[in-house]
């Protein structure tokens, strides 16, 4: 019976060993300055995307993007990209075994971005790329607030590979997201961190099972 008992924990320990999260990178963005990576399209005019002082949630440095939206095209958009082009111990080739948290404000009600992951098997943009988007615009009700957001990348479309060894998230501001044309929108993004919890271990499941069964063949005898 004690040895039933000893190789049950053994295998849970196995188990919760091999569930236990990583933390793949985690960035408050205080050592970053000036220009931030980033893009713009479209109606986007007098735009910029920069690590700026501020402190909210914990940080000293946050990345804002701002942007005015003329009514020319009729859509238009500035995103911020944060960039890690040295990604270790991302092992699992699963989405949904990731979790991307952030914290991010809009200075206009119900305003919001889209969310873009994209991949590179190599170092610093070598290699295959991938690219997976959240399916929808993410919305904050409630301006001037920063909100914590904690996003399992299950919930994201097919195709990003997240073994790759470079990573790059873009958090787009669109001009409809923002009521169309205006002036004066505004994004700001902190504390970006992706977390890793892999399925358990065949091994580690393997014991657990056979753990159980004689547990439970001893209980009956």
């Amino acid at each position: 019976m004690k040895k039933l008992a000893v190789l049950f924990a053994c295998a849970s320990f196995c188990a919760l060993s091999a569930t236990a999260q990583v933390t793949i990178f985690s960035d408050n963005l205080n050592s970053l300055s000036g220009n931030t990576p980033g893009y713009n399209f479209g109606d986007a005019v007098n735009f910029s995307h920069t690590y700026v002082a501020g402190v909210e949630v914990g940080s000293s440095v946050r990345a804002r993007i701002l942007s005015d939206f003329e009514e020319t095209n009729g859509f238009g958009g500035v995103a911020y990209q944060y960039q890690n082009g040295n990604v270790t111990g991302n092992s699992s080739a699963n989405l949904g075994d990731y979790t991307l948290s952030f914290d991010a404000a809009v200075n206009k009600a119900n305003a919001g971005f889209a969310l873009i992951l994209q991949n590179w098997t190599g170092t610093f943009f070598s290699g295959t790329f991938s690219q997976s988007q959240y399916p929808s615009e993410i919305t904050l009700a409630t301006p001037n607030v920063f909100q914590h957001f904690s996003i399992n990348l299950a919930s994201f479309n097919p195709g990003a590979v997240p073994t790759g060894q470079t990573w790059q998230i873009a958090w787009q501001m669109d001009e409809f997201a923002y009521g169309g044309p205006g002036t004066g929108d505004q994004l700001i993004i902190d504390n970006v961190m992706v977390t890793m919890v892999p399925e358990p271990s065949s091994l580690a499941l393997t014991l657990l099972g056979a753990a159980s069964f004689a547990f439970l063949r001893r209980r009956r005898v």
